[in-house]
């Protein structure tokens, strides 16, 4: 019985994980390129001669056959063949005939060289794709701009999350108020909380506007701007702070309901103090919480995305998630390279599955530490 229990979750990790890992991968690290095998006869059927040619590959004309090719309509129209002498990708010199289909040249007649421009689809293993994404201009900048947000957001959003988590648990007058005050922006989107963020701080904004009312300024400071990476940044990590930390909230919430109150009335009547009963009873008995909490939360700041793109453009601050979608994007300013593309989102997950492991390595509880 627990077996067919277990079998919709290997299923749905199976559909909706391993596959579309394994298909990322694979398109990261795999190319579709086209080879010519040349032809023992001035014949389509015709025995293929061993060594692929290249495409773009010069080859010199020795002689020229013209035949006759059957049309699907029973006409017939002329065809050339090519003798030709060309290098193979293992740099050999192999000879054989070549169709016109497969060859550029300037004349059918005359031309004495030609150029590779067709051949048959071979998908073989590289790392092509990998370096284009390594040696791509903005995959530096993205690298650290993620890992600096993830470095910042994180401890933030999990001092923030117990604090709400704590003051919902001590019930205060008014608490399931502050519990939907906490809970409004799980309802927002992430594209829709980078807009509000960005008009906050806009030339035009609430915090223009109040400085300059205020006459703390003579006019609008511009915090968003190329120069301004630093106040970028910053609307960027309190916009995902405001949008994600309810996240967390719920979850250490979750782990608070868990833990006897006993334990924390013993505490407090033996004398310890607040921060003591929060660092000796309340964080070791939310180590499975926080566990889970901080798993989930590194995989989705590594997604962050649209809040960048509504406060930064994508341009002058970047992050991987949006490189992907650079790459990926087929509009003006997309490169169309589903590969390369493959490569980022591949980056992405065994950064987020390593982290994961440390997480689950370093994070353990005390039932775990000791057996």
């Amino acid at each position: 019985m627990p077996y067919l229990l277990v079998l919709p979750t290997l299923l749905y990790l199976a559909i909706f994980f391993a596959y579309p890992m394994v298909s990322a991968l694979q398109l990261a690290v795999q190319a579709d390129v086209r080879y010519l095998n040349l032809r023992a006869e001035p014949d389509v059927t015709a025995e293929r001669l061993p060594g692929t040619i290249a495409m773009q590959t010069v080859v010199d004309i020795i002689d020229r056959e013209r035949g006759e090719e059957e049309l699907a309509s029973g006409r017939t129209r002329p065809i050339f063949w090519y003798l030709v002498e060309a290098q193979t990708v293992d740099e050999e010199t192999v000879t054989g005939w070549v169709n016109q289909r497969n060859i550029f040249v300037e004349s059918r007649t005359e031309s004495v060289t030609g150029r590779i421009n067709d051949g048959e689809p071979v998908t073989e293993w590289t790392t092509r794709h990998i370096r284009t994404m390594v040696n791509d201009f903005r995959f530096n900048s993205a690298l650290r701009n993620t890992m600096l947000m993830i470095v910042i957001i994180l401890p933030i959003q999990f001092v923030v999350a117990i604090i709400m988590a704590l003051v919902l648990q001590a019930q205060p007058r008014g608490s399931t108020m502050f519990l939907y005050i906490f809970a409004i922006p799980l309802g927002i989107s992430d594209l829709a909380a980078g807009l509000v963020w960005y008009s906050l701080f806009t030339q035009r904004g609430f915090i223009n506007s109040f400085l300059v009312q205020m006459g703390i300024l003579d006019s609008p400071f511009i915090f968003i701007a190329s120069g301004q990476l630093g106040w970028i940044l910053l609307a960027i990590v309190l916009a995902e702070v405001w949008r994600a930390t309810s996240i967390v909230m719920v979850i250490v919430v979750s782990g608070l309901q868990a833990i006897p109150r006993d334990y924390l009335e013993s505490g407090q009547v033996f004398g310890a103090t607040l921060w003591q009963r929060i660092r000796y009873i309340v964080l070791p008995l939310l180590r499975p919480s926080l566990q889970v909490a901080l798993i989930l939360r590194t995989i989705l700041a590594f997604q962050v995305f649209a809040v960048v793109i509504a406060i930064s453009g994508g341009d002058v601050f970047t992050v991987l998630a949006n490189e992907t979608f650079r790459w990926y994007d087929r509009g003006d300013g997309g490169y169309n390279n589903p590969n390369v593309a493959a490569a980022y989102a591949g980056l992405i997950m065994i950064i987020s599955l390593a982290i994961s492991f440390f997480y689950l390595r370093a994070i353990r509880s005390q039932e775990e530490t000791t057996g």
